[in-house]
């Protein structure tokens, strides 16, 4: 589904927070985009927060399976892996 909206993540473990844009999620994965530079495998803890403030925030941990530059930015397809 292709959905327009900010999220935080971090890498797993660590406290700073860094932003990024989703372009699509499903339910088993998640696509979006981050100025650094990411390796396939590393893990991340997501913060997706919707712009309607009647839906809570889905917080889940994430697998890097892709990781592309595309010129200006990361592009990082994700696998959900758990709930945060």
């Amino acid at each position: 589904m292709a959905i327009d909206c900010q999220l935080s993540f971090a890498k797993k473990g660590e406290a700073q927070s860094l932003e990024g844009h989703v372009v699509n999620l499903s339910s088993k994965g998640i696509l979006f985009t981050a100025t650094d530079k990411y390796e396939v495998g590393e893990q991340l803890d997501i913060v997706l927060t919707p712009a309607n403030s009647q839906s809570a925030p889905m917080e889940a941990r994430v697998e890097i399976i892709r990781a592309t530059y595309n010129g200006s930015v990361y592009e990082l397809a994700c696998e959900i892996t758990g709930n945060k």
